[in-house]
Order: C-alpha cells, then sequence, then structure tokens
C-alpha cells in the first residue's frame, strides 16, 4: 500500500511540475479575420462597380456630378459593409451554436482536450468572443454607432432593448439582457464571463439591466448582475459576480455596490 501511494505521490508531483501551456488555434482566428473583412468587402465593391458602370457611365454622368456623388455613394457603401458583416458573422456563429449552444453556468476551462464536452464549449466560446470583436470594434466607431445594438441581438446572445445607448464602454459580448432605455457611460465594463486563472474554471452567467438603469463612468459589472428598473449606479462601482440591490432602493456606489441617501434639490428653492 505504502508502494503504491508513494507512486501516485510520484505522478501528482510530475504533473505538477509539468509546464502548462494553452495553445490557441491561430490558423481559425486567421481564417474568421480574413473571411469576415473580405466577403463583405467584395460585395459591396460588386455594389461599387455596378453603379459605376450601369448608372454614371450608362448615362454619361459629367465628372464633377460624378465627383459630388462618390462621399455620398461611400458613406452608403460602409453603411452597406457593416450590415453584411453583422449578417455574414451571423450566419458563421449560428452554425457553430448547432454544434455547441452556449450555455449558462459554471465550467472547467478545458484548453487541451477539444473532444471532451467541456473542451468543445471551450473552443465554441473562444471562437465566438473572437469573431464578434470585429463587428463590435467596427460599428462602434462608425458614423453609424446604433449598429452596436445590432450586432449584439443577432450575432451573440444577447436581448438589448429599445432606445439602449453604449458611450464608448466595454460592452457586454453575450448573456446580456439590458432594459429599455438603458444608458451606459463611456469607460464602464460589462463581463457576463469570469475566468477563475487560466486553467482553473470559467463562470458564465447572464447580465440583467432593468428599464431605465444608468450606470455612470468607471463602473466593472460581473456576470449574473442584476439591477432593478430605475437604477443609478454611480461612479467608481463594482457590482461584482451575482450581485444584488435592496429592495427599494435605487441608489448605489462602491465596491461593492452599496446603497446610498442622495439627496434631490428643489429648484425652486434654489433659485430663490
Amino acid at each position: 500500500m505504502e508502494a503504491k501511494d508513494k507512486v501516485k505521490e510520484n505522478k501528482l508531483k510530475t504533473e505538477e511540475e509539468e509546464p502548462k501551456t494553452v495553445e490557441l488555434p491561430v490558423f481559425d482566428f486567421f481564417k474568421i479575420n480574413f473571411l469576415s473583412f473580405l466577403v463583405p468587402m467584395y460585395a459591396c465593391l460588386g455594389l461599387f462597380l455596378l453603379f459605376e458602370y450601369c448608372f454614371i457611365i450608362l448615362f454619361s454622368v459629367p465628372e464633377i456630378i460624378h465627383f459630388l456623388l462618390l462621399p455620398g455613394v461611400f458613406l452608403f457603401l460602409y453603411y452597406i459593409y457593416l450590415i453584411i458583416l453583422i449578417e455574414f458573422v451571423r450566419f458563421w456563429t449560428s452554425r457553430w451554436n448547432k454544434i455547441m449552444p452556449p450555455k449558462e453556468g459554471v465550467f472547467k476551462r478545458v484548453l487541451d482536450d477539444v473532444n471532451s464536452e467541456e473542451g468543445k464549449m471551450m473552443k465554441y466560446y473562444h471562437k465566438r468572443g473572437f469573431i464578434i470583436k470585429y463587428p463590435i470594434w467596427l460599428t462602434s466607431k462608425s458614423p453609424f454607432p446604433w449598429l452596436l445594438n445590432r450586432t449584439l441581438r443577432r450575432i451573440s446572445h444577447n436581448k438589448i432593448g429599445t432606445n439602449v445607448i453604449y458611450c464608448d464602454c466595454y460592452v457586454g459580448l453575450e448573456f446580456t439582457d439590458l432594459g429599455d432605455n438603458t444608458f451606459i457611460y463611456p469607460t464602464t465594463s460589462l463581463s457576463s464571463h469570469a475566468v477563475n486563472t487560466i486553467f482553473g474554471k470559467i463562470t458564465m452567467l447572464e447580465i440583467k439591466m432593468g428599464k431605465n438603469t444608468t450606470l455612470y463612468p468607471e463602473i466593472i459589472v460581473g456576470c449574473g448582475a442584476l439591477t432593478e428598473g430605475n437604477s443609478v449606479i454611480y461612479p467608481n462601482t463594482v457590482l461584482h459576480k451575482s450581485w444584488r440591490g435592496k429592495p427599494g432602493k435605487f441608489y448605489y456606489q462602491g465596491s461593492p455596490g452599496r446603497p446610498i441617501e442622495v439627496k434631490h434639490l428643489d429648484n425652486s428653492k434654489k433659485n430663490t
């Protein structure tokens, strides 16, 4: 028995001493970026050639009119590019979701065994997170920032209400439910997943913001956090994993977010 125990101990020591590494499928990521960029671009190039040959040349449009039309045409083609990009990425991710549907919960972060259930889950989790970043960045920096909401609705597992405004912040890639009139200020970050060390476990839970929620700058919202309607979260606040507010309280600040009292000034008294 002692000999067997020693053998087990030696195996555990060797496993612990072996350096762990993470190997990312570089070719897959390159292919995703390459095709996501090229397919919409070729479609827009075709539309531009159609405009040139079937309108400009066919109707012999004067050069000055042609020159004046080009900025509007390029802006329109940029908009079409974004729409095609969103729909193409959605088509791609929908195929992955049939193979391995996204799930909420706590899972082992298996990176070296893609044949196991959790290994497949991690594989497609990383692919989804990678493919959505390009359209999110492009739409948020474009002249059409409202397309960011379309990106989050169409590609990933997000429920975005009406009149939801993301400023220059870190959006939740998936599993977010934002109620109507939610306003998110710059530098705030939403993350529906949390990684407990690179070789530990990963938590994926839905973030839910009630209607009329306001998130001020420099706020971190963790996975599973929930705010009631009309909540106001003030700057430098952390809503940690599975955070919940207090019943009947609407104003929060601190790390973690705690209820605070806010005195509203009466404008009539202030003016006098």
